[in-house]
């Protein structure tokens, strides 16, 4: 009997709720809508250290962009809602991909608590849903990216998935979330879950998510 391979969430590549249910995992990714209202009210901390190999990174000016930071932070720790400088006027984070990306903001909105943020319209997408895909569910564990103990994502069963794809369905959401949601948790034609082909899901998601950020 061949073994049964499990998808392995990559929390480095993506944001995502994991839902444990009694026989199966399903992963609710978050799609950030790039909307800036959390980078428009809040200035992350960095050293100085970080700060100068940023502003090499960026081909910035080392003292006005210190300066800047600077300027920002005090009004920030004084109680001012402060637009972070790393933010683009399309807010576009300059250091999204840069390693020294705040942990804190590649959290974000996980790394904020577990109330629902109603500034972020992709949180509160992605609360609703989570409360759909719950709704029924006899015994559950919900996990997220600040904290996932178990990477491994066991298959949605087939006669399970028309019960929670219909969950899914039952709340609209934007078109990406709904075709990540599908890549990652749809049975496979053969067999049971996307561990048939632990990358194709990925590949997937990635490929929106792109697309999305380039809007």
């Amino acid at each position: 009997m061949q073994e049964c391979q499990f998808m392995v969430i990559e929390p480095a590549r993506y944001q995502f709720s994991k839902i444990e249910c009694h026989d199966c995992d399903i992963l609710l990714p978050f799609i950030c809508r790039r909307t800036g209202s959390c980078c428009s009210i809040y200035v992350p901390r960095f050293s100085f250290h970080d700060l100068e190999i940023i502003a090499r990174d960026l081909n910035l000016h080392s003292n006005n962009f210190l300066s800047e930071y600077q300027s920002c932070y005090l009004k920030r720790i004084t109680g001012h809602s402060v637009r972070c400088p790393l933010l683009e006027g399309s807010n576009h984070c300059l250091i999204y991909q840069h390693p020294l990306r705040p942990q804190v903001c590649r959290l974000f909105p996980f790394s904020y608590g577990g109330e629902v943020i109603t500034s972020c319209p992709a949180h509160v997408e992605h609360r609703r849903l989570l409360d759909c895909l719950t709704e029924g569910e006899r015994e559950y564990t919900v996990y997220d990216s600040s904290f996932c103990p178990n990477l491994e994502l066991r298959p949605i069963p087939q006669v399970r998935w028309c019960e929670i794809s219909a969950r899914f369905q039952s709340t609209p959401s934007l078109p990406a979330m709904s075709a990540a949601f599908f890549a990652f948790n749809e049975p496979a034609l053969k067999g049971e879950g996307v561990g048939n082909n632990p990358l194709a899901a990925i590949y997937q998601y990635d490929s929106y998510y792109r697309y999305l950020k380039s809007q």
